[in-house]
């Protein structure tokens, strides 16, 4: 989806579905802009039963997924992950990417993901910028079409 990308058949939209926002501290004001945006987007389509949950780092929204699955419809997963000296971050993001897709496929339910890996800052604020590529909000729409009972 690009930023101007979002289409949907906002009849069919279930406003009454939970939705748990799983979100990293790490790199904790990149990530603030894709919770609020997508809280923004979801808030704007209807959707009142919100939660969000903080997370220590990208590693941990795996699990926090996991357990807000037991009782969300959908959850939707936001971190940021930079590339540094080591390898961490490939890491971190590869085994963080497979453990929600894992999660989402033993649950059947859908995750958002809103897992941003990038090179360098310049391209996670580009990534997280709600007036750029506003990834925030694209996620959360991703979401709620995949929520959409005939998908």
């Amino acid at each position: 989806m690009s930023k101007d990308g979002f289409s949907y058949t906002s009849n069919k939209i279930d406003v009454n579905k939970k939705i748990v926002i799983v979100a990293s501290k790490w790199n904790a004001e990149l990530v603030n802009e894709l919770v609020e945006s997508g809280r923004m987007h979801l808030e704007s389509l209807g959707f009142t039963s919100l939660k969000i949950v903080y997370v220590p780092g990208a590693w941990e929204l795996v699990h926090a997924a996991q357990k807000e699955l037991e009782h969300a419809d959908g959850v939707i997963a936001y971190g940021v992950v930079i590339r540094g000296e080591t390898t961490h971050y490939e890491l971190i993001s590869e085994a963080s990417t497979h453990g929600l897709m894992q999660i989402s496929i033993d649950s059947n339910k859908p995750i958002g993901f809103g897992l941003i890996a990038a090179e360098n800052l310049s391209q996670a604020k580009e990534r997280t910028n709600p007036s750029k590529l506003n990834k925030g909000k694209e996620v959360a729409q991703s979401l709620v079409e995949m929520l959409i009972d005939d998908v």
